[in-house]
């Protein structure tokens, strides 16, 4: 009994911290429960996914709504349903990134709460090229794109747990380190389980579309990569960062694949 507490208490965490959904329950934290938390990331996104897939289903042929509007409502609701946490963590990135200095002052600009000329840019070209591939793909390739709704989410939880659990943490101390306790061999276990899951799903379902399952593993070794080349590992900005960019990311393979009839 007292493991499937821990099991809920980790998921309504994982849904206050991921979204903005009011759940007011308050839950005690402790290594366990911040274990059961990140275990939890993504049901988050088979939640947010779901909801996505439907709402974009009924728009798509049940309303008289243009695709620019459709596109803009799809990126807005997937944006105010985590609160904009992650695309803070990729503007405070970019700041750090393309200022160009030794890693310790780039953990700096990092924890400094105003946004720079080059984080202003990167929400820009982050959001602007999301906006443009899922236009292009309610336009051209509905199908593809309601799946894309339903995956891509799931796929963007993944990322977020993954490099949580094989970063090297750069500071002892932050909204990443507390969910260090993560790092075990049950969590590791369950990510394994929801990624075969997830592949097994898409193969069912649409077995083309596992060249985004293998795009986000090859993204996921890459980022930590070059995270760890830029300030020494992960902090809570660096994930958020890594989940933002491979869900474009994502976004943009599948209008490739869409493009060139792959899917």
């Amino acid at each position: 009994m007292r493991h499937i507490n821990i099991l809920f208490d980790g998921i309504v965490l994982a849904i206050q911290f991921l979204t903005v959904l009011p759940l007011k329950k308050n839950v005690e934290w402790d290594d366990r429960r911040a274990s059961a938390s990140v275990a939890a990331y993504p049901f988050v996104g088979l939640l947010l996914g779901g909801c996505l897939a439907l709402q974009g289903y009924l728009l798509l042929h049940y309303s008289p709504i243009s695709p620019l509007i459709i596109a803009f409502y799809v990126l807005s609701f997937s944006l105010l349903f985590s609160g904009g946490l992650h695309v803070d963590g990729w503007a405070d990135f970019c700041d750090a990134v393309f200022s160009r200095r030794e890693r310790t002052r780039k953990l700096e600009i990092m924890k400094d709460p105003r946004l720079g000329t080059f984080g202003a840019l990167g929400v820009l070209c982050l959001l602007g090229w999301r906006f443009v591939f899922i236009w292009e793909l309610v336009q051209a390739a509905s199908e593809a794109f309601l799946f894309g709704l339903f995956l891509i989410p799931i796929l963007m939880r993944l990322l977020l747990g993954w490099q949580l659990l094989l970063g090297r943490f750069a500071r002892q101390e932050g909204m990443a380190v507390a969910l260090r306790p993560a790092q075990n061999r049950t969590v590791v276990i369950t990510y394994i389980g929801w990624s075969l899951l997830t592949a097994a799903l898409i193969v069912f379902i649409n077995p083309p579309f596992l060249i985004l399952f293998g795009g986000a593993a090859v993204f996921l070794a890459i980022w930590l990569k070059w995270v760890r080349q830029q300030i020494g590992g992960i902090t809570g900005d660096t994930v958020g960062a890594g989940g933002e960019g491979g869900e474009t990311l994502l976004w943009a393979m599948l209008w490739l694949s869409a493009l060139f009839g792959m899917v």
